[in-house]
């Protein structure tokens, strides 16, 4: 079982999750959409005390027998910064080879990464904002 812990309030930071945001749910994808060993893969994402800050829980425990159906389970993800369907799995897939890429630390490892690179674009993106709204006019003459 894999847990990814993301805390509420953070700027330039909003959390992912499944369905529903501040939802709880519980989720075994398997069968005609998704194969898998029993007892299948789970998915939970809830609201969460830890450690007395606000937290939004996305977790998975189980393992995925066909990446190549990743994509299904994307498609249940919120909020995730990916900037296209599809780039999750994507992503993953390019690396198949890695150790944890058909289980949970895969899984949350690219979440986190499409998170940071959101996070530094958001922040790239305002302090160019500032320093263009600081400079001078140009004057037209």
């Amino acid at each position: 079982r894999v847990r990814m812990v993301q805390k509420l309030g953070v700027e330039d930071f909003d959390p992912v999750y499944i369905f529903d945001e501040k939802s709880t749910v519980e989720w075994t994808p398997c069968g005609k959409k998704l194969s898998c060993s029993f007892p299948g893969i789970k998915f939970a994402s809830r609201m969460e005390n830890y450690y007395g800050r606000d937290a939004q829980i996305v977790e998975m425990d189980g393992a995925f027998d066909n990446l190549q159906e990743l994509m299904y389970v994307e498609s249940a993800f919120s909020d995730s910064s990916t900037k296209y369907a599809g780039e999750l799995s994507q992503a993953i897939l390019a690396l198949a080879l890695a150790p944890g890429s058909n289980n949970g630390s895969g899984l949350m490892q690219t979440l986190a990464a499409f998170k940071i690179r959101d996070i530094y674009e958001r922040k790239v993106a305002r302090r160019a904002l500032e320093k263009e709204m600081k400079m001078p006019a140009a004057s037209s003459a």
